[in-house]
């Protein structure tokens, strides 16, 4: 039988710092990561709770693997989203999850408010201190301050943005490592919590041993390997910085605001793989990515008015701040990434909603006087330089933007039609007119718009068939994503499900729960109902993917081929989800799923409906 967790709970409002035991129920259903850190949220966080009010409640988690196994190196950071109002969860790679796990923690739970600006460090003791010297300062000087003080520990640190309660800050990890999606770092700020230092702990010194302690270091080794072969020949060269050109060639480019999907390999080449290694450098510092098969992450080092700075571009950054802006120079693209990471910015919705802006200036819908400068829209890249520093300090219409391109687009009462986000999360760097179903994933994603939430199987266009054909696949996909995010292991990296298994035994002496990912997105949906999400009205997508691409192999192709297309294949995942046919869980699935403790939270979520129509 699993063993009870361990979880660290810091009111910052009370300056208390508790050590308490998580039930070995709870972590039976819910090991680690995504799954516990959703479990938490539900239990401890009201569905009505304003997302930067101190009731809300921040949640570090490693996975259950994190630290142990091949790849396994990620955080989970949990919260309600200033953006969307859901439970959000987001996750960043290297040093921080595998050395909370090896202190033996399962859960660091934030709550409350500090009085003034203060940073957690955790070690041997647990201390909150002050961090009025790093009040205002950006992610790469806040983390370089933290090192110099306390030597070379793990880093989680809000930038500007963070501060400013941008609805789309977020949390960077060790500098070049971030936690990006649904405006954590807005959280974090809300409770004047500047970084988390985690003091670093050796592999050996870990709290607790994995129950088959020969045999885990045997797969351990072997998984490595074995693992190291099956890795995509393309990942291992490039990382994910050659994906324009792959998603440019099938129509799935974010270029231009999502308004040209297709694009030649003329144009993505300025930001492609080849691109990037012309600046390549190897990493600094030792980074946990030392454990991994695939080492898919890229560093380069350029110079911008002739002072140097580093920064690891990925496809998303290169995507968003730079296609779908029009920017497709690198160097240029590469500071802006640079930029965006140290005033502690997502660059997905940082780009999404440049993105947006610029294609009103395009039409004429706003122009120099309401901007504050002058601006020439798609492919301004010094103009960009300045709306990410607007949008940090929450300057002139930065103060709008910083809102994210939902809201931004209701207070200006324009643009609702170019808009790209679900349930007010901006969409990422991945077009769906050009893969049928995928359209269906980021609509019923439990957190808005997310590439990470199932990719449907095989690929084909829209038009090639009804898109209800291949919701099985996107459904089978988003349980492994949901999984590997419990765990704590890296999608990129090429498990198997039995090796996972295997792994996770030799841990913890048990097997794994295969019905996590479907536990989990049952409580996510069962809580956004109670908080106000109508999922007939809200699981759908935005007006732009229902316009037919103009050009390329996808041409002719929207997101599906027609309405009753998109509401039949929504019905099959409410199907095979067990949901009613209004998208709410039923009673009989919660039995299933051994999820009775929620079944007040289910009457809830039923009269929140009924009362809707």
């Amino acid at each position: 039988m699993r063993k009870s967790g361990t979880l660290l709970r810091v009111n910052l409002s009370k300056e208390c710092i508790t050590v308490e035991d998580i039930p070995e129920y709870v972590m039976q259903a819910y090991p680690g990561g995504k799954a516990l850190g959703y479990y938490i949220i539900a239990k401890e966080v009201s569905p009505s709770v304003n997302a930067l009010a101190p009731e809300n409640k921040l949640v570090f988690l490693p996975g259950a693997l994190s630290g142990l196994a091949p790849g396994a190196s990620k955080v989970a950071v949990v919260s309600k989203s200033p953006e969307t109002r859901l439970i959000h969860d987001s996750y960043a790679g290297d040093r921080f999850g595998p050395f909370l796990k090896r202190w033996g923690y399962d859960a660091v739970v934030i709550e409350g408010r500090a009085k003034e600006l203060v940073y957690l460090h955790i070690g041997a003791e647990v201390k909150i201190k002050s961090a009025d010297a790093l009040s205002g300062m950006g992610v790469y000087s806040t983390t370089e301050q933290l090192w110099l003080k306390h030597g070379d520990g793990a880093v989680a640190s809000i930038g500007p943005g963070g501060e400013a309660l941008v609805k789309f800050a977020n949390i960077m990890f060790d500098t070049e490592r971030s936690a990006g999606r649904g405006g954590l770092g807005a959280v974090m700020g809300s409770k004047n919590l500047k970084a988390v230092f985690v003091e670093k702990i050796a592999l050996d010194n870990m709290k607790r041993a994995p129950a088959e302690l020969e045999k885990w270091k045997e797969l351990r080794e072997k998984l490595y390997d074995l693992l190291g072969t099956r890795a995509s020949p393309s990942l291992k060269r490039y990382g994910t910085t050659n994906a324009l050109v792959s998603s440019g060639k099938h129509g799935m480019s974010p270029a231009y605001n999502f308004s040209k999907p297709y694009i030649d390999e003329s144009l993505s080449k300025g930001l492609s793989g080849e691109r990037v290694k012309q600046y390549e450098i190897a990493p600094e510092r030792f980074i946990h990515g030392a454990s991994c098969p695939v080492k898919c992450a890229r560093y380069v080092e350029l110079e911008r008015e002739g002072e140097g700075f580093r920064v690891k571009p990925e496809y998303e950054s290169l995507g968003m701040l730079g296609a779908a802006t029009g920017v497709f120079e690198f160097e240029k693209v590469a500071y802006l990434i640079h930029l965006a990471n140290d005033l502690g910015l997502d660059a997905i919705a940082a780009g999404n909603v440049i993105g947006w802006l610029f294609e009103l200036v395009e039409r004429g819908d706003i122009g120099a006087e309401e901007l504050g400068f002058d601006c020439s829209g798609f492919g301004d890249a010094e103009a960009e330089r300045k709306l990410l520093i607007h949008i940090a300090f929450r300057r002139g219409i930065g103060a709008i933007l910083a809102e994210g391109v939902m809201r931004s687009a209701e207070q200006l009462n324009r643009g609702k039609d170019i808009a790209v986000h679900v349930k007010g999360l901006e969409a990422p760097a991945w077009d769906p007119r050009g893969l049928r179903t995928y359209a269906l994933s980021y609509a019923t994603a439990d957190v808005g718009a997310s590439h990470l939430r199932g990719w449907p199987s095989p690929h084909s266009l829209p038009n090639d068939g009804p898109a209800k054909e291949l919701v099985k696949s996107l459904v089978d996909a988003r349980d492994k994503d949901a999984l590997f995010d419990t765990l704590g292991i890296c999608k990129f990296v090429p498990y198997e499900l039995e090796d996972i298994a295997a792994m996770f035994h030799s841990v913890y002496s048990e097997e794994i729960d295969k019905d996590i990912g479907w536990r989990v997105e049952t409580l996510s949906r069962l809580y956004a109902v109670v908080g106000g999400m109508v999922p007939m009205r809200d699981d759908t997508i935005p007006q732009r993917w229902w316009e037919p691409e103009s050009e390329g192999p996808a041409k002719g192709n929207a997101a599906f081929i027609n309405l009753a297309d998109f509401l039949e294949a929504r019905a099959e995942f409410y199907r095979l989800r067990g949901w009613s046919d209004k998208g709410v869980p039923t009673q009989d699935t919660l039995t299933m799923l051994h999820m009775e403790e929620h079944m007040p939270l289910l009457e809830q979520a039923n009269t929140a409906i009924e009362r809707w129509l």
